[in-house]
């Protein structure tokens, strides 16, 4: 497995925080992975849901060697990010790169515009009548799938976060099998709900909390 690096979360007006958090809790919590949390600037940016974020980078800051992964989260308004021309340069220059690209629900129409999907299969939360609205949007490409990989770039409907999440982490080369981090079924015994933990991770778990007495 190649070393991970870091991964970047792309934050914009309007963005989507269920879609992405499926994924990004994983990735800190489990695999303890730092992930910069970036927009065009350091104005605070308010989620769909309305919870105001604070970006920890800005675009021109990045150094993409640094990153093994970027996450693009859909939004309701895609009007503000559509035209953030900071946004769509950032994007552009992504063609080049040897990173996987990721992007959830509408996130794959800023995909579109910078040129990445030109020769890419991709799906979406993206209304159909926005291929005859978007001249940059390719309708060849498009596939009806909850999720789909095409070369470095995974994209996928918003309901499927996790799955979303799941072929990331595999895309990734995380885990070979994602079930021990995403545990959902229809049906769950006595058993599935009683967690213990051994004597060591409890005294883990003690300290802490007595660390921040």
């Amino acid at each position: 497995m190649l070393r991970m690096k870091k991964v970047l979360c792309i934050i914009y007006p309007n963005f989507s925080l269920y879609e992405i958090t499926a994924l990004t809790s994983t990735l800190a919590l489990s695999f303890d992975i730092t992930i910069d949390y970036v927009a065009s600037d350091y104005s605070i940016v308010i989620s769909e849901d309305g919870l105001p974020c604070q970006p920890t980078k800005t675009l021109d800051q990045i150094c993409i060697e640094e990153y093994s992964c970027i996450i693009l989260p859909g939004m309701v308004n895609i009007g503000p990010a559509l035209q953030d021309e900071k946004l769509n340069s950032f994007l552009r220059e992504l063609g080049e790169q040897d990173i996987l690209i990721t992007a959830i629900s509408s996130a794959p129409l800023l995909l579109a515009k910078a040129g990445l999907l030109k020769d890419t299969k991709f799906t979406g939360g993206i209304w159909q009548n926005f291929f005859d609205y978007f001249e940059f949007l390719p309708q060849e490409n498009f596939k009806a799938k909850a999720v789909l990989q095409d070369k470095n770039i995974i994209t996928a409907i918003g309901f499927a976060h996790q799955e979303f999440a799941r072929k990331v982490i595999l895309g990734l080369g995380l885990a070979e099998n994602t079930d021990n981090y995403f545990k959902e079924q229809n049906e769950y015994s006595e058993e599935d709900l009683i967690f213990t933990l051994s004597d060591k991770e409890f005294d883990e778990v003690k300290q802490s909390i007595e660390n921040t007495l």
